[in-house]
Formats: C-alpha cells, sequence, structure tokens
C-alpha cells in the first residue's frame, strides 16, 4: 500500500507546482485558493492519500503520516 501512497504524492507533488503557479502569479483573478483550476484536482490527491494512509497505519501513526491541507502544502 505505501507503493501507491508514494506514487499518489509524485502525481501530488507535480499539481501542486501548477497549483502554485496558478495562486501565486494571480491568473484568472482567483480570490480564493479553491477557485484555482487545480485546487479539485489537489484536494482529490490530498483526500485519497488520507484514505490510504488511514486504511494502512496502525491508528497510533496516522497522523504522523497524513497528508497536509493543500493551503498548508502551499
Amino acid at each position: 500500500m505505501d507503493h501507491a501512497i508514494d506514487s499518489l504524492k509524485t502525481f501530488l507533488a507535480a499539481e501542486l507546482e501548477w497549483l502554485r503557479e496558478e495562486w501565486r502569479d494571480g491568473k484568472g483573478g482567483y480570490k480564493k485558493l479553491s477557485d484555482c483550476p487545480s485546487y479539485k484536482a489537489c484536494k482529490a490527491y490530498v483526500d485519497a492519500i488520507n484514505v490510504l494512509v488511514k486504511a494502512y497505519y496502525h491508528p497510533e501513526y496516522v497522523e504522523q503520516y497524513k497528508c497536509p491541507s493543500v493551503k498548508e502544502l502551499i
């Protein structure tokens, strides 16, 4: 399962680069981070990673391996 988590993190990192570019450059005049086109994909990756983390790791380690929110990653 950790291979799946690592793969999703790789895709998340690539998508976060797009999101950072959209957000910092102000393309389209986005007022909220969630208005950026790449936000939904990033949020989906974070959610998927966290579902797998909760399924794979013992409950006492989940917080340690949980993926931060999109806002925290930006």
